[in-house]
């Protein structure tokens, strides 16, 4: 996640993330505004996303009672994609047309199959 704060275009150093971070005075460098606002959102973000894939898989192989479950077995993944291909073929926007329908999409085939 640190690296994630400091890897950019701006060419932050390690130390300028640290007294960025660490330093209360907004109005001290740009360094502030980039990592509070831009980067550490986006950062929270993909750590929240990743844990929720982990939960998701969780589930998964919970309610299955098998350690190698996967979206494939069910299949969720195929009906996403199905779902996704519709919402291309209807010329709907990526968010939230596209995605919409891939998740409707994969929840109608898991609900047919459960």
């Amino acid at each position: 996640m640190i690296l994630g704060l400091a890897w950019g275009s701006t060419g932050e150093h390690l130390m300028a993330v640290f007294k960025a971070v660490l330093s209360g005075n907004p109005r001290e460098s740009v360094h502030w505004t980039i990592i509070w606002q831009i980067r550490l959102p986006r950062v929270l973000l993909a750590a929240a996303v990743g844990a929720t894939l982990g939960v998701g898989g969780l589930v998964f192989q919970a309610l299955l009672r098998n350690p190698l479950a996967e979206p494939y077995i069910l299949g969720v993944s195929g009906g996403s994609a199905v779902g996704a291909v519709l919402g291309m073929m209807l010329g709907l926007r990526f968010f939230p047309g596209v995605a919409g329908l891939a998740f409707s999409g994969s929840l109608i085939t898991l609900l047919l199959v459960l």
